[in-house]
């Protein structure tokens, strides 16, 4: 559903909305309270506020005041447009009787814990023409994996069993086949691998190894036929480039548990 839009008049009185419920939160002797509010799509807000008194001094604020989340995502809703798309950080400055606002459009938040996916989900939920998306954020979607994948756990006939094959297992079959297999420099205990035509790594929890990566489409069925080949139970979902939609699927054998 596309993002009920706001006009003037009622940007402005959300953000006096803001600015009320802002001052309600301020410590005795504010003068200047400065607050930075970023936001995607399903990823959680991420703000900072920062108070002064008249003296220019700092004072210690009790937190950001309930209602402020909400508030922002309306706004950032409303202020949605076909082209630019809508904003990334709102930097809103209040004083006693008056506030000012601005929108950053073009610049990467300062929210370490905005993932890509993050991102790609965010721009299919607010698109904007392709000029109007930020190199650093092309760098990010063009980054994303287009396979993920897991190898499952398998029960023998007895109804038990373990992990198959382990991490250390998968790293030495796929190094005998010829894949470059190294430590993830992202993630301790966890596992690289790739060739000229993919890029993946696991992510394991520990049951199942779960992985996921950058593969040429046209051999989407070539991996999956190489690590099942190995005897390996494995599934996975193809998608779409940046973030895109699955178009293929390739499920796991019954009998796994994931």
């Amino acid at each position: 559903m596309p993002p009920t839009p706001l006009d003037p008049t009622e940007q402005a009185d959300v953000c006096a909305e803001i600015g009320g419920v802002l001052a309600g939160g301020l410590p005795e002797g504010w003068a200047k309270a400065t607050l930075r509010w970023s936001d995607l799509v399903s990823s959680g807000s991420m703000a900072s506020l920062a108070v002064m008194d008249a003296d220019g001094g700092s004072l210690t604020a009790a937190g950001i005041p309930k209602g402020i989340d909400d508030l922002c995502r309306r706004l950032r809703a409303g202020m949605y447009s076909e082209t630019l798309g809508t904003w990334y950080t709102l930097t809103y400055t209040l004083v006693p009787g008056r506030y000012s606002a601005g929108y950053d459009y073009d610049h990467e938040p300062d929210a370490p814990s905005f993932t890509p996916e993050h991102y790609a989900r965010d721009l299919t939920y607010f698109p904007r023409a392709e000029e109007h998306v930020p190199a650093w954020l092309r760098r990010k979607l063009d980054g994303l994996p287009n396979v993920y994948g897991a190898v499952y756990r398998r029960f023998d006939a007895g109804g038990d069993g373990g992990p198959t094959p382990s991490l250390v297992e998968v790293a030495d079959t796929l190094a005998e086949a010829g894949w470059d297999t190294r430590p993830d420099d992202r993630f301790r205990g966890e596992l690289a691998f790739s060739t000229d035509w993919a890029r993946l790594g696991t992510l394991s929890a520990p049951h199942p190894i779960r992985f996921s990566g950058q593969v040429e489409p046209e051999r989407w069925e070539e991996l999956h036929t190489l690590l099942t080949g190995f005897g390996w139970n494995v599934g996975m979902s193809c998608y779409e480039p940046r973030g895109g939609d699955v178009v293929r699927e390739f499920p796991p054998p019954r009998g796994t548990d994931g």
